[in-house]
């Protein structure tokens, strides 16, 4: 481990303090905000740090992997972690299994994708974009569909939250593949990019597909069908 492995984790860890604080702020307001959608949300800006990691090992150790067993056990009645705030925000609105399955897939990502990983190391991107997809897209869009979606579709979705699934991850994916073709152009990251034109196609398909497998997908599941659906069609299309 060196020395932009420590800043990258601080940095993680501040993203997930801050989403977290952020989640109790609004909820000691009172303010009518989804809390388990602020974590989704918040602890998924990630993504903007975890390319800076020089091996998967330390992701999976000191981030991913502790963050899941936490998880996990806030899952389940009666241990301190279910009891705590962050047990009863995973089982907030009868979502148990939701953020769960979220740090899940990130540990698939990290485990099998990252840059340096002989498995699969050439795709970083398109697995990141997978998790913008679950991050931003989902999230995003069951934000809006809650608060302003009238038109509905399917499965209780709305036609307004699944466009907003669409345009979320569609201006995010394009925002990380600018800033990894800038990455790769300063000898930063090594893996697979595309230029910005091809990859407002990219960021275009994985809108669609977030937008389709969300609204058709039940319940917590969407979590792990999406980036992987995501994640399939960019290496399919050639990320």
């Amino acid at each position: 481990m060196n020395v932009q492995d420590i800043v990258a984790l601080i940095a993680v860890y501040l993203i997930i303090v801050a989403a977290l604080g952020l989640s109790l702020f609004v909820q000691k307001k009172g303010i009518n905000w989804d809390n388990r959608k602020i974590i989704h949300i918040g602890v998924g800006a990630f993504i903007y740090v975890w390319w800076a990691f020089s091996a998967n090992w330390i992701m999976l150790v000191f981030f991913s992997v502790p963050f899941a067993i936490l998880l996990f056990f806030a899952m389940f009645p009666g241990n301190p972690v279910s009891d705590s705030k962050l047990g009863e925000v995973t089982n907030d609105m009868g979502h148990r299994y939701g953020l769960f399955l979220y740090v899940v897939t990130i540990n698939i990502m990290v485990a099998f994708f990252f840059n340096d990983d002989c498995l699969g190391g050439e795709h970083w991107l398109a697995a990141t974009l997978g998790i913008v997809a679950m991050t931003r897209g989902d999230g995003f869009g069951s934000i809006v569909g809650k608060r302003y979606g009238k038109h509905k579709i399917i499965n209780g979705k709305s036609l307004e939250g699944t466009c907003a699934v669409f345009v979320a991850t569609f201006v995010c994916s394009v925002i990380i593949i600018a800033l990894y073709g800038f990455l790769a152009s300063q000898g930063l990251f090594a893996g697979r990019t595309v230029d910005i034109i091809p990859g407002l196609a990219f960021a275009a398909v994985a809108g669609v597909l977030a937008a389709v497998v969300e609204a058709v997908c039940p319940g917590d599941i969407d979590n792990l069908l999406i980036p992987m659906t995501v994640l399939a069609a960019m290496i399919l299309m050639g990320m």
